[in-house]
């Protein structure tokens, strides 16, 4: 149960990371055709040829969403448990 929990939060995260997040941060990608992308963004997402010069996110992006959700989700556990044992 609690790793089906840390595996639903990781997949939630990045969910919310494709649909709500990369929109707020990168309103529109186009700007990045003739303007450089800040040092935090350009840790978390490429510009390539390939992508026609707008931005995506890059492994470490993927790989730290993933991460920083199931910590969520093992936190949401330990707050489950502890209410288990409470009762």
């Amino acid at each position: 149960m609690k790793w089906l929990i840390i595996i639903i939060c990781s997949i939630l995260s990045l969910f919310l990371n494709f649909a709500v997040i990369d929109k707020l941060i990168i309103p529109d990608p186009c700007y990045y055709h003739t303007n450089e992308m800040n040092p935090i963004l350009n840790l978390f997402y490429t510009s390539s040829s390939a992508s026609g010069g707008h931005p995506e996110m890059n492994l470490f992006n993927i790989i730290f969403t993933i991460i920083i959700g199931g910590l969520i989700g093992k936190l949401v556990c330990n707050l489950y448990e502890m209410k288990i044992k409470t009762e």
